[in-house]
């Protein structure tokens, strides 16, 4: 049969057997059945049938749209898959469609139900499927399907598996290519908002202000869907549980700042173009090093000739290595060829260089060979919380000016947070785990060890135990005024000594 979504849950007989549908819920159910429209981005609140109006819509596409069955070869299964964030989550999709079936008296006798699907043999002789999914993309691979609805795919990513929302969009996107050249493919993407980050995020945005064509936002309270919850008693309760961030997230569905994003961007002023050469001082160049699977970041920043305290960023990049590795030669080949770009970037600054403990040995030869101080930071969880909260902290005040660098500003949105603890959390996508702002952090916060002074000549600190990282500053704070410290490397094994003004002899520098 062919039929209308609103039309089939307004028809007693069909999907408005077991379900009262509020005005709300089938507004937005006229646009999840509607031709003209191939993706439907819904930010919903809680409790206000998101799951329902999903498993809805996976009904009607699989069993009243006869217009689609002769599309796939014969012996084929035409899907409407719905993923969920958990398998627990997909298999109660199940449970709830099986349930809108079970009270129509049509499609009940179409159906055969299982845990994970149901399949329907329909009056033309098309089979058809409602799958649910956990959000793994390799579950959707090799099926077709008319439909694809993702309930609740702002959640979709794991600690485990950050970029999991992205991945999976594409891969549900992927399965409904034999549908595209029909124009009948259909996307739906309904879920409670989880901060300005991640794929659902972006797809909202983008549909919201007309970027993807055949797209529209819908954006629906808790209230709204349903109106039994409209109540100021209601919302206020809610205030006082969740406090307003949590309620404006979870029933008012709105994209809060802070909901695990680490950076607020809506009030930070960026450049229009990188800092020049001239304009700063004592450049950095921070390193996320890769050679391989993932980009290699370079940010080089700088202290402002004209403003004392301010930090200027340069030259940023997220250089994708190229080749395949078929030898060790090709490999030894790609990784000077990616040495050579960053080379490329940085060379005008002349900057020291700082990088973690990745690739540092060819980093340390290649770059020492040209000139330039390399600094090997090895970083623990502690010292990666302490460069972030720096970043942040100078992007908050206005001492750190950064540029909109399309990679270096869609990392610093995707940066969370777990918890109050503040561990940093970095989603791969688009080939690294935010390989920019990684670089970033690690310049911006070796800025804490330099000074407006000419560089000193350096000496042993006597009657001082190795010091590493950003300790090394609470360390020396009781020397006396004048002392001046840097850095050495005395063994070449990347392990960083705190170092001030000898006396001048060349035995007190060596000793």
């Amino acid at each position: 049969m062919k039929l209308g979504l609103e039309q089939a849950c307004t028809d007693p007989r069909l999907l408005g057997a077991s379900i009262p549908w509020r005005p709300k819920q089938l507004e937005v159910l006229r646009q999840f059945g509607d031709d003209a429209l191939r993706l439907v981005v819904v930010a919903a609140g809680r409790q206000g049938g998101k799951t329902s109006m999903a498993c809805a819509a996976a009904i009607w596409g699989a069993t009243m749209r006869d217009d689609l069955d002769g599309v796939l070869p014969r012996g084929r299964t035409r899907y409407a898959l719905i993923a969920a964030p958990s398998e627990a989550q997909s298999r109660e999709l199940i449970r709830v469609a099986a349930g809108m079936i079970e009270a129509s008296d049509v499609l009940r006798q179409l159906a055969r139900i299982s845990a994970d699907r149901i399949d329907f043999q329909l009056p033309s002789g098309a089979h058809t499927a409602i799958r649910a999914l956990p959000a793994n993309p390799r579950t959707v691979r090799g099926m077709s399907a008319s439909m694809v609805i993702g309930d609740e795919c702002a959640h979709f990513n794991r600690e485990d598996q950050l970029n999991n929302d992205a991945l999976m969009i594409e891969a549900l996107e992927g399965s409904m290519s034999a549908f595209d050249a029909h124009g009948s493919s259909k996307m739906v993407l309904i879920s409670t908002p989880r901060g300005e980050s991640g794929r659902f995020y972006e797809l909202f945005r983008d549909a919201r202000e007309g970027l993807i064509d055949r797209a529209v936002a819908v954006h629906a309270p808790a209230w709204v869907l349903n109106d039994e919850l409209d109540t100021e008693e209601w919302r206020e309760s809610k205030r006082q549980l969740l406090g307003e961030n949590g309620f404006l997230q979870e029933h008012a569905a709105e994209f809060v700042v802070g909901g695990g994003q680490f950076f607020d961007l809506r009030e930070i002023e960026f450049e229009d173009g990188p800092a020049r050469p001239e304009d700063g001082r004592d450049w950095v160049a921070g390193f996320d090093s890769a050679f391989h699977a993932d980009r290699f970041g370079v940010v080089v920043v700088g202290q402002s000739v004209r403003e004392p305290g301010v930090l200027l960023v340069g030259a940023v990049d997220a250089i994708e290595p190229g080749g395949r590795l078929r030898s060790l030669e090709r490999r030894r080949a790609r990784e000077d060829r990616t040495l050579a770009k960053v080379m490329e970037v940085i060379e005008p600054y002349r900057p020291r260089v700082v990088t973690d403990q990745h690739h540092a040995d060819a980093i340390r030869t290649y770059f020492g060979r040209s000139g330039f101080v390399v600094k090997v930071v090895h970083l623990t969880a502690p010292l990666t919380t302490a460069a972030f909260v720096s970043t942040r902290t100078r992007l908050v005040d206005g001492s750190l000016r950064c540029w909109r660098h399309p990679v270096l500003t869609e990392d610093l949105r995707r940066v969370r947070a777990r918890d109050a603890t503040e561990v940093i959390q970095l989603p791969r996508y688009a080939g690294g785990p935010c390989d920019a702002v990684s670089a970033l952090a690690l310049a911006v916060y070796e800025h804490r060890f330099l000074t407006d002074e000419p560089a000193p000549m350096y000496g042993p600190l006597r009657g001082t135990p190795t010091l590493r990282d950003h300790h090394m500053s609470r360390e020396l704070d009781g020397l006396p005024p004048g002392f001046r410290t840097g850095w050495r490397d005395p063994d070449g094994a990347g392990n960083q000594v705190p170092w001030m003004p000898s006396s001048g002899s060349i035995m007190d520098e060596m000793f």
